[in-house]
């Protein structure tokens, strides 16, 4: 009787992809899919197709992972702004407005599931005890306001300091509103409020 070779414990079909980079592309889907705290390690050892060693060999504990992912999630949203707000043709206003463009793509790309820095805040709040998770979600929000600011300077160089929270709110209440919802057009409505605010003569 011919014996049934048994599979490897690491499965060829990825062999193109380390093995980190294998734990941190299904932990990304299964977090944003189904939240952080409702994946276990044990879950992503076995849908990344690694043994529990090589898992820990890269990732000391799971919140050294969840601290990976929101990196790796905070340079492909920055890479995605940096896209629409790089074109040196346009205006400081257009550049600013543009954020929202960038926002419209992201919610209606057809696995949409909200913004992985909201979702995570509302699991890792001021009780939690994970420190490097929270920096990395503070960092998120602080990024952003990088970006906004010396546009808004540029544009409105009297009223920056006023107008940086009301837009602040707009761009982050963009994809929670998007998510609640599962409307496709807030981004768009959102971009012509700030539209208004940047051409008020008066604040």
């Amino acid at each position: 009787m011919q014996k049934t070779a048994r599979p490897p414990t690491e499965p060829s079909k990825s062999a193109s992809v380390s093995p980190r980079d294998r734990i941190l592309q299904t932990a990304a889907e299964l977090f944003y899919r189904h939240g952080i705290h409702s994946v276990g390690i044990d879950r992503i050892i076995e849908e990344s197709g690694v043994a529990k060693m090589t898992f820990y060999r890269h990732f000391a504990s799971k919140a050294h992972l969840i601290a990976e992912y929101l990196a790796q999630q905070e340079q492909k949203w920055q890479r995605l702004v940096a896209q629409f707000t790089g074109d040196a043709a346009r205006t400081p206003a257009a550049k600013l407005l543009s954020i929202f463009d960038a926002l419209e793509l992201a919610i209606k790309n057809p696995g949409f599931c909200g913004c992985p820095f909201i979702k995570a805040l509302a699991e890792f709040g001021p009780e939690r005890n994970e420190p490097e998770v929270r920096a990395r979600i503070a960092t998120h929000f602080t990024e952003m306001e990088r970006v906004v600011t010396p546009l808004l300077k540029q544009a409105r160089p009297k009223d920056a300091k006023k107008l940086l929270q009301p837009l602040m709110s707009l761009i982050t209440g963009t994809i929670v509103l998007a998510q609640a919802t599962g409307h496709t057009d807030v981004a768009s409505r959102n971009k012509a409020v700030a539209r208004s605010l940047l051409e008020q003569t008066h604040l």
